[in-house]
């Protein structure tokens, strides 16, 4: 078979300046390859691909084909709710028995979402442009989750250094059973205008040029769907979606312009970082165009307004305008924090809050979205209330079904923990809680002897400022996640945010005799003021033998003086140390050369965390 193979192998994916370099080279080097040869270039050795043999010297979708017996498939998984892993591949008899190898992209090695491509080889050589675009639309109407952009002839193929996985060398891709036949191409799936074949795959720009406005409707979904206060909001949160994503655009860099035909790609999507937003820019000298997604789709679609423009985003995205709408105003805070979070942002602008977030982005996210997907009407007073009764487990089962992960029912428990200290979320206390929710849920719990309630009803209270000020108190105290709960917030903020937080408190427990409370603080139970004292009685005990102890020291010596394991004395050590700390002057931090030659430190220096008197 042949194909066109760069001679420029790839370590990462290609720049925009690579890959003109590519494209200005690649038609010089038509290779007649085996299947198993070309694995080995494509997916070890990082080169690139034009899998069609073509007509002319000219790397456009208008170019005529010689032959091609390739094609791929693009599975980049950006839907998160629409997603096709290499394991449902593998559980696809389909696959199984038509495809010749996958490979990992360059982009998969930085997510933790499978991002891969599948290559089939066909049963015969194909000598039409049409024939192959047909094979890709039956292919896109088999796979939805693919990448529809990628059916076009001329397109180039990045590889990567992942190696490939192989499927079966000999299957080969029956041409007859998936080209889409003429009875299904005049079906209502699939629509011919203006030369183009339009259907459920189709870009959404494309969808948008020819006024399918219903099929744009229904892929955005509920993606975008959100109550605005102004038509200038809404703008701002238009530009500041991926442009590439939401019109669905060539993911290369640079791609093929939309606004005219080109032989050589010379658009590409960046992101403006001085103002926050996305920007589509065609360096044709002929053609040269610089917007912004407004700007785009107001030239793209003959518009002759900026109304005209948000009109239609409104329409196709489900969205409406209502600056008075208190749903506005809460999602508004809440697509702030997402895009200051995804985009970095809030590294910037609150350092704090990103340090604690950032680890766990996308499970953050993915909870704050369930906060605001159940919602409910209120039987009683007809209205919309943004409150979730949500079990930790169900909770879980959410996030973990979402992202198609396995995070554990403690992890997210943490992370719950963390966003409700951080007053993103808060609980309602148990007489605000409406009456249906009680008694359908909450009673239910508290009245089976064999369960401790861990159902809650929520309400989004996202105000970054304040947010803000919490982590700043958590990050100079040093405050472990895994140690937020009711005790650590009492004894760093007070009763009155612990039982805020954490209204439940101890009680549930204390009420089955499962703990008792201390005569020395009754807000804590007696077994945690004692572990205090204790962990008190060994640290001073070290502090007056050598003036300083070092904190893994320190934890060891708890672990083995109250005879209990190493990881459970230091989880319980993180819950007292920020007020024990506090409570008695010390200082802690990291040892440095200053502080070592300060205490006249003797042996070999350690960087460790070290406590000592101010």
């Amino acid at each position: 078979m042949k194909c066109y193979l760069s001679n420029i192998e790839n370590k990462e994916k290609p720049d925009q300046y690579k890959v003109k370099k590519i494209s200005n080279t690649i038609m010089n080097n038509l290779r007649e390859i085996t299947i198993q040869e070309f694995a080995e270039e494509l997916a070890v050795n990082g080169k690139t691909v034009v899998l069609a043999e073509l007509s002319e010297n000219k790397l456009s979708k208008m170019t005529e084909i010689l032959g091609q017996e390739l094609v791929m498939l693009d599975f980049d998984n950006k839907d998160e709710k629409n997603l096709y892993t290499i394991e449902d591949l593998e559980a696809d008899s389909f696959m199984q028995e038509n495809a010749s190898f996958i490979y990992r992209t360059f982009s998969d090695m930085y997510s933790e979402i499978d991002k891969f491509r599948v290559v089939f080889q066909l049963d015969k050589l194909v000598t039409e442009n049409q024939v192959i675009e047909q094979i890709y639309q039956g292919l896109f109407k088999k796979y939805p989750q693919a990448d529809s952009s990628v059916g076009q002839t001329s397109r180039m193929f990045f590889g990567s250094n992942a190696g490939y996985e192989i499927i079966d060398w000999d299957n080969r891709l029956d041409t007859k059973t998936i080209l889409v036949s003429d009875e299904i191409t005049e079906s209502s799936d699939i629509e011919i205008v203006s030369g183009e074949m339009l259907n459920e795959n189709t870009p959404i720009y494309l969808l948008l040029k020819y006024k399918k406005y219903d099929l744009v409707k229904q892929r955005f979904g509920k993606e975008h769907s959100n109550i605005f206060p102004d038509d200038i909001t809404a703008s701002n949160y238009f530009k500041t979606r991926d442009m590439r994503e939401f019109l669905e655009i060539s993911d290369e860099n640079p791609f093929y312009d939309i606004f005219h035909d080109e032989d050589n790609p010379s658009a590409s999507v960046y992101f403006a970082k001085d103002i926050q937003i996305y920007m589509y820019k065609c360096f044709s000298e002929s053609h040269p165009f610089h917007g912004d997604i407004v700007k785009v789709l107001k030239e793209y679609l003959g518009f002759r307004s900026f109304s005209e423009v948000m009109d239609l985003l409104i329409k196709v995205t489900d969205s409406e305008i209502s600056y008075l709408s208190e749903i506005g105003q809460a999602k508004r805070d809440y697509n702030d924090l997402r895009d200051q979070l995804r985009y970095k942002q809030l590294k910037n602008n609150y350092p704090e809050v990103y340090s604690y977030l950032n680890r766990y982005e996308d499970e953050v996210i993915e909870i704050m979205d369930i906060m605001f997907d159940f919602t409910y009407l209120d039987k009683t007073t007809g209205e919309l209330q943004y409150l979730n009764y949500l079990s930790l487990d169900r909770i879980t089962k959410y996030v973990n079904d979402r992202l198609h992960k396995k995070n554990s029912r403690n992890k997210i428990s943490n992370i719950m923990n963390l966003i409700i200290v951080m007053e993103m979320v808060t609980k309602l206390p148990p007489e605000s809680i409406p009456v249906e929710l009680k008694e359908q849920l909450i009673d239910k719990q508290e009245n089976d002897s064999k369960q401790i309630r861990t159902s809650n009803v929520y309400i989004p209270t996202i105000d970054l400022g304040n947010a803000f000020e919490i982590a700043k108190i958590l990050e100079k105290n040093d405050t472990t996640i895994k140690s937020l709960g009711f005790e650590v917030v009492y004894r760093m903020f007070g009763l009155e945010k612990a039982k805020k937080d954490f209204p439940q408190a101890y009680t549930p427990l204390e009420k089955r005799k499962l703990i008792k409370m201390s005569k020395k603080d009754s807000n804590l139970p007696k077994e945690n003021v004692e572990f205090e004292d204790k962990v008190i009685k060994i640290l001073f005990r070290e502090l007056k033998k050598q003036g300083y102890v070092f904190e893994a020291d320190l934890i060891e010596l708890i672990a083995n003086k109250l005879k209990i394991n190493k990881a459970t004395a230091r989880d319980k050590y993180n819950k007292v140390r920020a007020d024990m700390i506090n409570k008695y002057d010390l200082v802690r931090h990291r040892n440095n050369i200053e502080t070592n030659n300060l205490l006249e430190i003797k042996g070999k220096f350690s960087s460790k965390v070290i406590i000592y008197h101010q």
